[in-house]
């Protein structure tokens, strides 16, 4: 039984591929092609700090086989600079860039500065405005 069959995702935060590893990896295709040959999901960590276009997305997307999956970080603009507060325009903003991903887009990842650990419990991702399935609760 693989690790696919188990529903396992095994990856790292990027798919850079150090060149004393890479013949561990196919030889054909870019990084993120020979990455996804050996692993079964990736941390997208660059989102936090500038946006993708959703057609990057989506060309990622498409360049990975099944059942591979992303789990993308959210913005440093929502964590850091807002701080949870105010955040309904650049998480829907977020949303729509990462939605070319589709169903390979289980889970986000969110970096958070230590000042976080002190006001736990004041502020969360619901308060946010993202809810539950995914979507955006508009501030309307």
């Amino acid at each position: 039984m693989s690790r696919r069959d188990l529903g396992l995702r095994v990856g790292c935060a990027g798919w850079a591929i150090p060149s004393q590893h890479a013949h561990a990896f196919p030889s054909q295709g870019r990084h993120l092609e020979r990455y996804a040959q050996r692993f079964t999901g990736v941390e997208v960590n660059s989102s936090f700090y500038r946006s993708h276009r959703p057609t990057t997305y989506a060309r990622w997307a498409a360049s990975v086989p099944d059942p591979f999956q992303f789990a993308v970080k959210m913005p440093r603009e929502i964590s850091h600079t807002r701080r949870l507060v105010e955040v309904t325009a650049p998480l829907e903003r977020f949303l729509t860039e990462v939605q070319s991903l589709g169903a390979q887009l289980p889970a986000f990842s969110a970096k958070y500065p230590p000042v976080h650990a002190r006001e736990r419990g004041r502020k969360s991702f619901s308060g946010a405005g993202l809810r539950r399935d995914g979507g955006v609760r508009s501030a309307r």
